[in-house]
């Protein structure tokens, strides 16, 4: 008898738990139940808009090289401030060599972090996928940055520096390096 009543307790709590609003990551403007305070919606990538992306990638030109990998992480949840909620996203890491020399390397990165990643993309409402977070380790500058699928095997990488993305040093300090460490206008090779 005590077993059935706390069956039914559980049956009881589990079904009074919030439910999760599942909305394509793509169609989030246009959804009234949109929700990112809340924790109860999940951004799912339905259309499947960053499968193309995701792998390794790779940019060549003479003496400079760049490896690019990118990882989509299903259903991550953020939660900081007044962020509440799930979302599918693109993140990843690279590794920039000149002369066979590594210049920048973002490999040993929590790629679980909520913020303050050094290559984290999202889809926009349009299915573009790009993002103000993609940071020069060397430089310390952050790049604007749109991605474009050109065939299944190429992807435009292209990139500018964004009004107001440079680093705020605690100790108050700035330091600029002008340039950029690679160049913001590539085609990557899927490996």
């Amino acid at each position: 008898m005590n077993k059935i009543v706390l069956l039914i307790i559980l049956i009881i709590a589990s079904s009074c738990k919030s439910q999760t609003n599942v909305i394509d990551i793509v169609t989030r403007c246009n959804n009234p139940n949109y929700d990112d305070t809340n924790g109860s919606v999940y951004l799912k990538d339905i259309s499947n808009i960053m499968n193309p992306y995701v792998g390794t990638w790779k940019w060549t030109s003479g003496n400079r090289e760049m490896v690019l990998t990118l990882i989509k992480q299903t259903k991550y949840h953020y939660n900081s401030g007044v962020d509440n909620f799930y979302k599918d996203r693109l993140v990843g890491y690279y590794i920039y060599k000149e002369n066979g020399v590594m210049v920048a390397n973002t490999s040993a990165e929590n790629l679980m972090k909520d913020y303050g990643l050094n290559v984290i993309l999202t889809v926009d409402c349009g299915g573009n996928v790009g993002t103000p977070f993609f940071k020069d380790t060397f430089r310390g500058i952050a790049y604007i940055v749109s991605l474009e699928m050109l065939s299944p095997t190429q992807m435009k990488f292209k990139g500018k520096i964004g009004e107001g993305t440079y680093p705020r040093p605690r100790n108050g300090t700035i330091n600029y390096l002008s340039g950029t460490t690679f160049p913001l206008n590539m085609i990557f090779t899927k490996q």
